[in-house]
């Protein structure tokens, strides 16, 4: 007779088994939907707002069964299809890249360890009205932590403009799960975030030795010398949003000799 322990087990090997076999009726629908969307035979929008929820789901279910890679890869074709308005055949080429690649991580032929240039490889994101010919797409990672959507959409396209990939995270444990997988090469932390500061998630950063090579900015309203920054680990450079936000871009990047 199985103990208690082997119970468990058991239990979460079915759940696990569970979730797999949904993730793949997922895939499998949204391949059809891909599809009839070559053939220009299901609507565009409403197309993209079932990718987007369906990534969302399992984005959530795969950070619960510990299948970081399937959440990882979720969470970017959940952004990449977020900005899309129309869709050219590059566009569709790119979800059925998302798609093998999520496949690939269910089978478990994608090993963990190699999470970091599997996201690189992942097709590139871009937003509304930005022409990705006009600049040279560069392999620099770029992980930006913002509740604010406003703010994020602003300091996305410049370093889309950059030819930088970026993609965003609002909570700042999600940040930090992120990053250790991903290794990006650039964290933009805004100061402030839900349940952490800024300033605490840019401390963890400097502080843990599975983060501290990787380089940290802070987008904040305050310039240096603020009573609020003085906890700030003094290797973060800050970036000001308003009209100072070119220059102090420019100037962080030079100094985190990020080009």
């Amino acid at each position: 007779m199985a103990n208690g322990s082997d119970k468990i087990e058991e239990m979460d090997r079915q759940v696990e088994g569970e979730f797999v076999e949904e993730v793949r009726d997922t895939l499998s629908g949204l391949e059809v939907l891909i599809g009839n969307l070559r053939s220009s035979t299901a609507p565009v929008k409403e197309s993209l707002a079932r990718i987007q929820r369906d990534m969302l789901n399992v984005a959530v279910r795969g950070s619960t069964m510990d299948q970081p890679l399937v959440t990882i890869v979720a969470h970017r074709f959940g952004e990449y299809v977020a900005d899309l308005t129309e869709l050219s055949p590059q566009r569709l080429d790119d979800m059925q890249a998302f798609l093998d690649q999520l496949r690939q991580g269910l089978d478990g032929t994608t090993p963990v360890s190699t999470t970091a240039a599997v996201v690189r490889a992942l097709p590139t994101r871009v937003l509304n009205n930005f022409n990705p010919a006009d600049v040279t797409i560069s392999n620099i990672e770029v992980l930006l932590v913002t509740s604010d959507r406003a703010t994020s959409r602003i300091v996305e396209r410049e370093f889309q403009a950059c030819g930088y990939r970026v993609s965003t995270v609002r909570s700042p444990f999600q940040a930090l799960e992120m990053a250790v997988r991903t290794r990006p090469d650039l964290v933009v932390i805004s100061g402030v975030l839900d349940d952490l500061t800024g300033i605490d998630l840019a401390t963890a950063f400097a502080t843990m030795p599975s983060t501290r090579d990787i380089k940290v900015a802070m987008l904040t309203s305050y310039s240096w010398g603020h009573p609020s920054l003085n906890e700030l680990p003094a290797r973060v450079p800050v970036i000001r949003k308003g009209a100072g936000f070119g220059d102090d871009l420019a100037e962080a990047l030079a100094r985190l000799q990020i080009t």
